[in-house]
């Protein structure tokens, strides 16, 4: 008898049932047919089906394990006296897929389109609509008659190849847009502003800017009834080139004029409307943006403000006039907050706590009726959690004082009795006692806060979960967790837990991984086979599959979901993406008058599928106006990933550059590096990396005959650690959170440093971001950076070159990333002239030890969309022992423009020098990507 793997637990039952066959209830199971890897690993999963007799749900189990696996495609069991003997039929794939015809689409583009790959397994079906998706895509890219055939011929290996032969046609475009109303000025406007659309594609893509360039127009001039609708398209014979007709509703102008403003600015009171996007079908639109100002006076504490409108008829068709009249009255202050009833602390608290919750506008003393009121919700619900549950607000008013300029708020509250946990109990629990689940909640007898009840059940739950026990539930979370007595004085908190089973990894199965190696995935999973499955490892798994930069989209997750079984397989889905990087980009800046710049890079991110990575990067800039050098940096780049068969990594870096390190005296300095380096994620937040050796060889020399140098040549070989705490929660934009770096190295002639340079070196930084109003989608956020650093000479001193070359390893405040307002190479500090050697082409190394001190805070605002703003103050102190600096501590201020990239924000600065010193500009504008 032949059973298909879908059918075969319902035909076991059916047999069983009847008692027909009882001999199938334990056989042995025939795997001989699958290739030796596919039996190791149902062996491993299901050890009993080597060489124990098995019952047929287990038969059940193991074709569904197999199933997982996409080499297979029709599994069978064959019922052949006492063994179950499962065969298949080996699933056919897609072998190699070529396209014709393609003008427009690359080859890669159309592959994204069509959405199958080489390696795929072949389904006709699916190849067909895949087909008419490409056919749609070139429908939505404007060509509207492309035809998609596909040829599926076969291959010897039992596969199949794809041929896609694309004839593409004419693309209709947009001929004309023809505008319909009565507003004859406004056709011919609105035609004027849509004319950048004519030629191009026809598209959703396009309809969608005629819309928005059309909203926007009238919008800003104020045709704030104006509708758009249609289009109704008409196409030539060869449907090359389309007519699209509008018609335009409703086609009035109107204007605003404000009457009777005094203590607010009509400024203010436009942007409060929002009247430069205001949009409106309401016949009545002056009575809705009178309701509109009325609730920005009420909302600014002018709580007797009133506002008429009035709609004026002009002598220009189609043209309209609002004016309002506005009666501010005065800004009512609050006098005071009085507190009646029954209740345990003194008044001035509750009075207080309504102040404060209630609204910024409150808390500076003026009179909101619905922020009040909101005021005193918010006290109730406070005095609730805390253990007064009867809380109850009797009643609320509001008097004015004789003038009518100040207001009181009477408030009559009735407290209640606090009401304590009496007992804590526990049901359902059996892997852990009452006594350890009461300590894990941190229920301790006293007054029963609503915050401790959801401190208590998050705890429970985690507590569970992370102990294995991922079906943990608890039953009455939302019904009969507290109970009170009749006085509701005295609470019963019982917790009826479902444990589920204790999980476990019995195996991990992967699928969608063509290119990248098992093992790479294996390799960064925290779950392993034998190991406990906790949510935070499911979690940690996705996030180092994610930091690998391999996969578009990532799934971890067990097949048994919501099942009584304990051992589970993990499955891990993935879709890869392209190993292969290619960027280039090219700017210019303001430094030193004007400077081009220029990148290439190119990476490999997974060699062969093993996770190893190798990079070039080229860099040049190119000083126009003054030194005309073209600077230049090559790195080369290579990533082992998995050491000692380890989730250590190992890079080395290679460089060669060549740039300008000293614009004062003319000094350029070529430098070839290499790198070895050891790099592990300690946790998921901090990054660990261990320099081994750093080897610099640097030649300095001048840029021509105008400036007289001696060349310098030293080899400075480092070695020490670097840690990153990463508590951000966004790498490029953060809003809230703590990055904190520390780094060190040690140089010495043993291991590779010129004799002379010896030393040890160490910097630590510490940046808090602060989300101030967190209640804002685009919030404000305040910045803050302290950066300390101290550097020690080791060498003997028994010369003028003996010591830490300064130029090289010293600390240099000025510039973007330190003390804006200063440039890097230009003005700097301690610049030449507090080290003693202005005027000389002579270099200072350092001898005796120093200090470093940088703090950076910077206010970031939104100002619209991707727009942003910031105001900054930087400040810093380089001290050099034995060495009296004039001013050490220099500070700078100023504000800047943020706007948000994908690779973090593009931000121009303009700083003002605090203390500046003779020769030094007063200001400098910053141009870069990122913040700190």
């Amino acid at each position: 008898m032949i059973f298909s793997s879908r059918a075969l637990t319902l035909s076991a039952a059916l047999l069983i049932t009847l008692g027909t066959c009882s001999a199938w209830a334990k056989k042995n199971i025939d795997l001989s047919n699958f290739p030796a890897e596919v039996r190791a690993d149902i062996y491993k999963r299901f050890p009993q089906a080597q060489n124990d007799r098995i019952g047929l749900d287990q038969v059940d189990e193991i074709i569904r394990f197999i199933q997982l696996r996409p080499d297979f495609d029709r599994l069978q069991v064959l019922d052949s006296g006492n063994v179950y003997k499962v065969t298949y039929i080996k699933t056919k794939r897609i072998g190699e897929v070529q396209f014709q015809g393609l003008k427009y689409l690359s080859k890669s583009e159309a592959a994204n389109y069509l959405a199958i790959k080489s390696g795929d397994v072949f389904d006709q079906q699916t190849l067909i609509d895949q087909g008419e998706k490409l056919r749609q895509s070139y429908k939505d890219l404007g060509f509207f008659n492309a035809v998609i055939d596909i040829e599926m011929p076969p291959r010897e290996d039992g596969n199949v190849d794809i041929h896609v032969k694309v004839t593409e046609n004419k693309r209709t475009l947009v001929a004309n847009i023809i505008l319909q109303s009565a507003n004859q000025e406004l056709n011919k406007s609105l035609a004027i502003k849509l004319e950048k659309v004519v030629d191009d594609p026809l598209t959703d893509k396009t309809l969608a800017d005629i819309n928005k360039r059309a909203r926007d127009f009238l919008t800003k001039e104020h045709y704030v009834r104006a509708d758009l609708t249609g289009p109704t398209i008409s196409y030539s014979k060869d449907e090359a080139e389309a007519t699209l007709t509008y018609r335009l509703e409703r086609v009035e102008k109107y204007a605003f004029e404000f009457k009777g403003i005094y203590l607010l600015s009509e400024r203010k009171i436009k942007n409060a409307i929002d009247l430069d996007t205001f949009y409106s079908a309401n016949p009545t639109i002056g009575a809705e943006l009178a309701q509109k100002i009325r609730a920005y006076y009420l909302a600014e504490g002018y709580a007797r403000a009133e506002v008429n409108q009035q709609e004026v008829e002009t002598n220009t068709p189609f043209f309209k006039k609002i004016v309002f009249e506005i009666d501010e009255g005065p800004r009512i202050k609050i006098q005071d907050i009085v507190i009646n009833g029954k209740f345990s602390r003194k008044p001035a608290y509750y009075s207080h706590f309504i102040k404060t919750h209630s609204s910024e506008i409150v808390d500076k003393g003026y009179f909101n009726k619905d922020d009040l009121d909101t005021g005193v919700r918010n006290l109730a619900l406070q005095l609730q959690n805390e253990g007064y549950l009867q809380t109850k607000i009797v009643s609320t008013r509001f008097q004015y004082n004789r003038d009518k300029t100040e207001v009181t708020l009477f408030v009559n509250l009735t407290e209640g009795p606090l009401t304590v946990i009496k007992a804590v109990e526990f049901s359902g629990n059996s892997a852990y006692s009452n006594e350890q689940l009461l300590k894990v909640t941190s229920l301790n007898p006293g007054p029963l806060k609503l915050s401790q009840i959801e401190a208590a059940v998050s705890n429970i739950k985690n507590y569970y979960k992370n102990n294995g026990y991922i079906e943990m539930q608890l039953l009455n979370e939302k019904e009969d967790l507290v109970t009170y007595d009749e006085t509701s004085t005295q609470a019963i908190l019982h917790f009826k837990i479902f444990e589920g089973p204790q999980v476990r990894a019995a195996s991990i199965v992967i699928e969608g991984n063509n290119f990248t190696k098992d093992y790479v995935i294996l390799k960064e999973l925290d779950v392993e086979p034998g190991q406990l499955i906790t949510p935070q490892k499911i979690e940690d798994s996705i996030t180092h599959l994610q930091r690998t930069g391999f996969f578009s989209t990532i799934e971890v997750r067990t097949l048994e979901e919501k099942t009584t079984q304990a051992n589970r397989t993990v499955l891990v889905k993935v879709t890869e993406r392209d190993p292969g990087l290619f960027t280039v980009g090219a700017g210019a800046t303001n430094e030193r008058t004007f400077t081009l710049r220029g990148y290439t890079s190119i990476a490999y991110r997974n060699l062969l599928g093993t996770g190893r990575g190798l990079s070039l990067r080229l860099e040049g800039n190119y000083n126009v106006t003054e030194f005309k050098y073209l600077e230049s940096k090559i790195v080369l780049g290579y990533l082992e990933p998995y050491l000692f068969d380890t989730k250590l990594r190992g890079r080395i870096n290679i460089t060669r550059s060549s740039q300008i390190t000293d614009y004062n005296v003319g000094q350029i300095t070529d430098v070839n590096s290499y790198t070895y380096s050891l790099e592990k994620d300690l946790t998921t937040h901090i990054l660990g990396t261990y320099d081994v050796w750093s080897m610099a060889q640097v030649k300095d020399y001048g840029l021509d005959e105008r400036y007289p140098y001696q060349p310098t040549r030293q080899d400075i070989v480092t070695t020490g650690p670097n840690v990153d705490f990463d508590y951000r929660d966004n790498p490029f934009t953060p809003t809230r959170g703590t990055f904190t770096r520390v780094t060190a190295e040690y140089s010495d002639p043993v291991i590779g440093s010129t004799e002379t340079i010896k030393y040890w070196r160490a910097v630590a930084s510490f940046t808090h971001y602060w989300h101030v109003d967190r209640w804002q989608k685009q919030p404000v956020v305040w910045a803050n950076q302290v950066r300390g650093g101290y550097l020690k000479n080791l060498a003997q001193t028994n010369s003028n070159i003996n010591g830490v070359p300064w130029d090289k390893k010293g600390f240099s405040l000025g510039g973007t990333s330190t003390v804006r307002g200063y440039e890097a190479g230009t003005e700097y500090f301690p610049n030449n002239k507090d080290l003693g050697i202005e005027g000389t082409s002579n270099k200072y190394y350092l001898t005796t030890d120093s200090t470093m001190f940088l703090i950076k805070s910077e206010l970031r605002f939104p100002v619209y969309g991707s727009l942003g703003g910031a105001a900054f103050y930087d400040a810093g102190e380089v001290l050099i022992e034995g060495l009296d600096i004039k001013e050490p501590y220099r500070a700078s201020t100023g504000f800047g423009i943020r706007y948000n990239t994908p690779v973090g924000p593009l931000s121009v600065d303009m700083a003002w020098k605090l203390n500046m010193q003779p020769g030094e500009s007063p200001w400098r504008i910053h141009l870069s990507i990122g913040t700190f």
